[in-house]
């Protein structure tokens, strides 16, 4: 799946726009000229699939279905009745959604599930990711701790306190957000002229936690120099975390949240911002741009209902299959995706870590 059919060009020109805003509230115009300008990526891939008419058949229900026909395609070949065959499967992240849907349509189907890494599908489908930011603060204070435990000859921001380093980390964010840092290139040939700002530091926050284990030593050595005058390592990190090189992940996603995506208004998008600001210090600004949520709001896939979530009716809860009503040119769906209420044939185990950035532990809450 290419949405610039080739056009390199396009794609860079469109990444550019994409990043140059910054985090959603760096200007008085930042947070509309995100929304508006992403407008063109999917008018973009609506154009790559109009001579492709299965283009956009990427759904996860769709995955769902392929899971089905595997798991009854090897029990026919080991001789045992198809209808009787159940999927065992281990999922995390988005995998955790493949699997709670698989769940959700066919709960008499599921033989042994662990799912991990949980993302609330309810709002996956409703293209709505706030409740990633529930943990984001937590494990930055965690790189606080972890680096005053490590010590000095391991963590080079190392301080006498974890509230040391806090504090120093809060400096940074100040300074970045009175004084961009010009890099004029000439100290390096490497670096091109740029402005190190405070879009750049956020997203290395938000890149850190979201593989803390590999990046939480790279993070001190960038706040390390920073501290010492050495801004280079910071430059162009928050162009480079938005740049979109592969479109198939973002496709899934609008495709799949099509019919109920609610931040398909400038008032959803800042209602949805204003969430993550407060629930954020350090990250709450760049994730409604660093999720590519907004990406879905021109995507007009023309999908049958079998290639679309519409959860199982369930007996135990009649509310639990979506309302649709059109909405202009849109077929908007309200209600919970479907009926993880009603039990599965063997009970899907489900594992956390304690401090999740990106799929928190509330995420693992069903209601």
């Amino acid at each position: 799946m290419d949405c610039f059919s080739g056009n390199a060009e396009a794609r860079s020109a469109f990444n550019r726009l994409d990043s140059g805003p910054g985090v959603t509230n760096i200007s008085s115009m930042s947070l509309e000229e995100q929304f508006y300008s992403s407008s063109i990526y999917g008018e973009w891939c609506n154009d790559a699939v109009k001579n492709e008419p299965h283009g956009y058949y990427v759904t996860t229900p769709a995955v769902a279905h392929d899971l089905l026909a595997f798991t009854e395609a090897e029990a026919r070949l080991a001789g045992r009745l198809a209808s009787d065959a159940k999927l065992w499967s281990y999922g995390f992240s988005y995998g955790s959604v493949i699997g709670t849907t698989f769940a959700s349509m066919f709960p008499d189907r599921v033989g042994r599930m662990v799912l991990d890494g949980i993302l609330n599908a309810d709002q996956y489908y409703d293209n709505d990711w706030r409740d990633n930011v529930d943990q984001m603060d937590a494990a930055m204070a965690k790189f606080s701790s972890l680096c005053h435990s490590a010590g000095p000859e391991k963590c080079s921001f190392w301080g006498p306190s974890p509230a040391n380093i806090t504090a120093r980390i809060d400096g940074i964010i100040s300074q970045l957000q009175n004084h961009p840092v010009p890099i004029s290139g000439l100290q390096s040939r490497d670096l091109l002229p740029t402005l190190v700002t405070i879009s750049d530091l956020k997203a290395l926050f938000i890149n850190t936690i979201y593989t803390p284990l590999s990046s939480f030593s790279g993070m001190a050595n960038t706040l390390h120099q920073f501290e010492h005058g050495n801004a280079s390592a910071l430059a162009g990190m928050f162009e480079d975390s938005l740049r979109i090189t592969y479109d198939v992940g973002v496709v899934i996603r609008c495709v799949d949240s099509y019919r109920r995506n609610k931040l398909a208004t400038i008032e959803e998008f800042r209602g949805f911002v204003q969430y993550a600001v407060s629930k954020s210090k350090y990250t709450g600004d760049i994730w409604p741009v660093y999720a590519e949520t907004i990406l879905c709001e021109s995507f007009l896939p023309q999908l049958p209902d079998s290639m679309v979530f519409q959860g199982k009716q369930s007996s135990l809860s009649p509310l639990s299959s979506p309302i649709c009503e059109a909405d202009h040119f849109l077929l908007r769906c309200i209600g919970p995706i479907g009926s993880l209420d009603e039990p599965t044939s063997f009970p899907i185990l489900f594992a956390s870590n304690t401090i999740d950035p990106i799929t928190p532990l509330k995420s693992y809450v069903f209601r």
